[in-house]
């Protein structure tokens, strides 16, 4: 019986796993990226399969369907339909494009499986949080394999590497990896260790921050990540150790500066730089930054858009698939929607799409964020950090491109919350 038990809790374990990796794109800018979307197909059906026997056994149990999951199956519908519709009425793009192109919000479903294996106490948040942590390790020492084995000569030679990274005259070798379990392992071991105090917590937490500092190297990423920090210690410590605690990071932060500026002088270098440049095109100028440089120029290419066709602001323009006809470099030349955050989503799905992706969700998280009652859980208290870290650096457009980042951890808090709750009662 106990085997049993033991091999049921081991194959919902490893579906968790399974589930992280393709939906997160856990492989995508990887040299394994063509077979990854191969078998991502695969997961899609599989998440469709879910949710129609999901809502027909609501239907059949006359069980009520929770209010955000209504919602996001609602989206999961319509933002295709939609999308493909307004791509056709712009430019002409054949509707089935505008639908397949689409695809991706079925991801919103991978939420709703996490609520309903944990609501139905399939799996435990035990076996999510060592599954999230696992993923956490498996993010670091992957990448980092694959970063010290690169060789820069590939990207003479070979048209793949240059998928998963880039050249910069800044920043050196840039790569794409997926950042979200990095994100949360940073999140995670910097609770962890504010809460225990264990020394083996901060060197963990240090392994994190290095890769963000020298493989991440996205200012508006480390910015985000520091506010998140930040407004822990605001919100979970009174004034006077919050003051403390500052004074201590401040000296930390220093220290830490100084002994890179000794080691890696052109690294401080090169990020004060970044920054500043950062800063110079929010005030409106140009940089020596090429990303910052494209990006101005794809908002200009919106913003002119938008003056020659009116409409599409409230409407948005679709989004236009890279199987018809090139995509978007037939159209505009250089322009990637998601490269422009919050503007880039507008253009995509418009103010309609706006109030649908960014506030309505937007409303929902801060509503879950406020009843949270996980003060002194680590692991779903990481989560709600994760998801003020989203929110923070939403302006990206992470709500409209990068959704499932969010969605995770919204419907696992949740499940999380109404099974506190359930127990309380219980035990009154």
């Amino acid at each position: 019986m106990m085997n049993n038990i033991k091999s049921k809790n081991n194959i919902y374990t490893l579906m968790v796993i399974v589930t992280f990796i393709f939906a997160l794109k856990f492989f995508e800018s990887t040299p394994f990226e063509s077979i990854f979307f191969q078998l991502q197909a695969v997961y899609l059906a599989f998440i469709l399969l879910f949710l129609i026997a999901f809502v027909v056994l609501m239907t059949v149990n006359n069980l009520a369907i929770n209010k955000v999951s209504f919602y996001y199956l609602i989206l999961i519908i319509t933002i295709p339909i939609y999308s493909a519709y307004r791509s056709h009425a712009e430019f002409g793009q054949p509707f089935l494009y505008g639908v397949l192109t689409e695809r991706g919000w079925l991801l919103f479903g991978t939420g709703i499986w996490f609520y309903y294996i944990l609501m139905t106490k399939k799996v435990t948040f035990a076996t999510m949080e060592a599954s999230f942590v696992f993923m956490a390790w498996a993010s670091f020492i992957i990448f980092s394999l694959f970063i010290l084995t690169f060789d820069p000569s590939q990207l003479q030679n070979s048209d793949e590497a240059s998928k998963f990274v880039q050249m910069t005259s800044s920043r050196g070798l840039r790569f794409k990896f997926q950042n979200f379990f990095i994100s949360f392992g940073a999140i995670y071991y910097f609770i962890k260790y504010s809460m225990k105090k264990n020394p083996v917590d901060l060197i963990f937490l240090s392994l994190f921050l290095i890769y963000v500092l020298f493989v991440i190297q996205g200012r508006g990423y480390m910015l985000t990540l520091a506010a998140t920090f930040f407004l822990y210690y605001w919100l979970n410590y009174s004034l006077p150790k919050f003051l403390l605690t500052m004074l201590k990071l401040v000296l930390f932060v220093s220290f830490a500066l100084l002994i890179i500026q000794i080691i890696m002088p052109e690294y401080i270098t090169q990020m004060g730089n970044l920054y500043s440049q950062m800063f110079q095109v929010l005030a409106g100028g140009e940089s020596e930054d090429s990303s910052a440089n494209a990006r101005i120029f794809e908002s200009l290419i919106v913003f002119d858009y938008f003056n020659a066709h009116n409409l599409s602001i409230w409407l948005g323009t679709g989004k236009i698939s890279q199987q018809w006809n090139d995509g978007y470099e037939s159209i505009f030349g250089y322009f990637y929607p998601s490269d422009i955050g919050i503007l880039g989503g507008v253009f995509v799905y418009g103010i309609s799409g706006f109030i649908a992706l960014i506030i309505i969700p937007f409303i929902m998280v801060i509503k879950v964020l406020r009843v949270s009652v996980c003060k002194n859980d680590i692991f779903p208290l990481s989560l709600k950090y994760v998801l003020i870290f989203v929110l923070i650096g939403s302006i990206q457009g992470s709500f409209y491109f990068d959704y499932v980042t969010y969605v995770i951890p919204l419907f696992i808090l949740i499940a999380y919350n109404k099974l506190f709750k359930r127990a309380v009662g219980e035990d009154g």
